[in-house]
């Protein structure tokens, strides 16, 4: 498990996972996903596939050599969940927690 913290202190690493500032790995970094507008977007240690999947049927795939960074759509996971998974050259995984999305707001456009 890796862990996103101010410091290395007890507090600060309690506050992190209370936060759920964290991931799983066999090995693959995950540098930093943010959710913008639409698009998940993923920064990596190099991977070969970067999957977005979740709480609805279908999912997003970026596939590569060395992918370290890529946006995928969030359309099919409106009003549900998904999961950012990476994976490397020998296997290895890293994957998110599940992100919540709110419902798209029709009533903005």
């Amino acid at each position: 498990m890796q862990v996103r913290a101010e410091t290395l202190e007890p507090d600060a690493l309690l506050t992190a996972l209370k936060a759920g500032h964290f991931y799983s790995s066999t090995g693959p970094d995950l540098y930093d996903v943010r959710i913008e507008r639409d698009l998940a977007v993923v920064r990596c240690s190099p991977a070969t596939k970067i999957l977005l999947s979740g709480g609805a049927p279908g999912a997003e795939v970026a596939q590569g050599t060395d992918l370290t960074e890529c946006s995928l759509p969030l359309a099919y996971f409106r009003g549900t969940h998904c999961r950012i998974t990476i994976e490397d050259a020998t296997g290895g995984r890293a994957w998110t927690n599940p992100i919540h999305l709110p419902p798209v707001d029709n009533s903005l456009r």
